[in-house]
């Protein structure tokens, strides 16, 4: 993972800011679901053995309660589809859920996997439990979102989101049935498989390929304490002319990291008055059980404190598809204004951006576009401050695009 390192200037706090890239969203197995929206394509549902599941979460929108009761259906289904070919469906239907909000943005919800008979009565949910919630700028097009990680984010000034709690509780199949039939989902079928999918799959869903921009992989940095013996590094290692952010060697990258992600050494993350705890990163299938809390709980699981919340502050690059011009003699005209492009801007804004993460689709651009992009320079950026780079990059910039087009997000599609 890379690692952007601050300099001495935040001694009283020095920290490893640790990239994390996850697709929080689109959580399924190894079959696809393709049940996301309205399923008029299916001709019928044989040996149905799914287990449902209600999820409420109480939430106001800028003052204006919008609370969600979503019924969830996991587990395999043989679909029988109207030219009489057959598949197997596996996963949470509806994976994502959201609505449209008056000001034309989409509130969504990211529900937790249920699928065991878990719910908040027996005690197998959490009573803190703590969805992941996405707000996105434009609900027609759902290229751009803020992704609220942790109850930071909810106290944040920048917040536009009160959290009242989440419960989950048994449903059947009938209760399924009528939240699909008087539910809409703003997350639209076409745009979930165009974003995620094959041709060949699209094709047997009968949907026709729209533009792949949904927003479903978010991405931010988590912010750690260091010991004395990170200090001493950073100071044995800050660059001539002292800036106040830099990127260290990879040797001096790689020890700083084993001290963070040691698991046998409590660190503390972003403050000193938060309980310290061993640093973890959000991995596959993270948002299946909820996100953590600041006291260990927050999760779909019996067992508390073994994951906490860590201080994520949000990042995107220069390379979202929603900032890009549409069509390609305009791209050129974008480029040729540029000196730089930053490969990754994080937005600290003096702590209150913590707990958000940013969700965006990136930008593919053509061969020609890739020959003008390798003559930019490369940077990264905090606060719209460059970081200092004290060690050169291993691959070219065309290279290196080509690299980060192919972040996955954190579930198996």
């Amino acid at each position: 993972m890379r690692r952007l390192l601050p300099g001495l200037p935040w001694l009283s706090a020095i920290t490893a800011v640790v990239i994390v890239v996850g697709g929080f969203l689109a959580a399924r197995s190894e079959t696809v679901q393709a049940l996301l929206g309205r399923w008029s394509f299916v001709k019928s549902v044989t040996n149905d053995n799914s287990t449902y599941y209600r999820l409420k979460v109480k939430l106001a929108y800028k003052g204006e309660p919008q609370d969600f009761d979503i019924v969830v259906g996991c587990n395999v289904h043989q679909i029988i589809y109207k030219d009489n070919s057959r598949t197997y469906e596996a996963g949470l239907i509806p994976t994502v859920f959201g609505r449209r909000m008056s000001d034309g943005k989409a509130l969504v919800v990211r529900p937790p996997k249920a699928c065991r008979g878990e719910t908040t009565a027996n005690g197998r949910v959490q009573p803190d439990l703590l969805p992941l919630i996405i707000v996105y700028d434009n609900a027609d097009a759902l290229e751009f979102g803020i992704a609220y990680l942790s109850e930071d984010a909810y106290t944040s000034p920048l917040s536009v989101l009160k959290f009242g709690g989440a419960t989950i509780e048994e449903a059947t199949r009938s209760d399924f049935d009528h939240f699909r039939k008087t539910q809409a989902n703003a997350v639209r079928r076409e745009l979930y498989h165009s974003a995620l999918d094959s041709d060949q799959l699209l094709r047997q869903l009968q949907l026709k390929r729209g533009p792949r921009t949904w927003a479903h992989v978010c991405e931010g940095y988590e912010r750690y304490l260091l010991g004395d013996g990170g200090r001493s590094l950073l100071r044995e290692h800050w660059p001539e002319g002292q800036p106040k952010y830099w990127q260290a060697s990879y040797a001096v990258e790689d020890a700083l990291g084993k001290m963070v992600f040691d698991r046998r050494t409590p660190i503390h993350s972003d403050s000193a008055d938060r309980a310290a705890h061993v640093a973890w990163s959000f991995s596959d299938g993270a948002a299946d059980l909820g996100l953590p809390t600041r006291t260990g709980g927050g999760l779909v699981s019996t067992s508390r404190g073994y994951r906490f919340a860590e201080a994520y502050y949000p990042a995107a690059s220069d390379y979202r598809a929603d900032r890009w011009p549409a069509a390609n003699e305009q791209r050129r005209d974008y480029l040729a204004r540029l000196d730089h492009v930053a490969d990754m801007r994080i937005q600290f804004k003096g702590g209150s951006t913590r707990g958000f993460a940013y969700c965006f689709s990136r930008t593919f651009p053509d061969d020609e576009l890739r020959v003008s992009l390798a003559d930019l320079r490369r940077v990264g950026m905090v606060d719209g401050e460059v970081v200092f780079a004290a060690r050169a990059p291993i691959l070219m910039p065309i290279q290196l695009l080509r690299s980060a087009s192919l972040l996955k997000c954190c579930a198996a599609l």
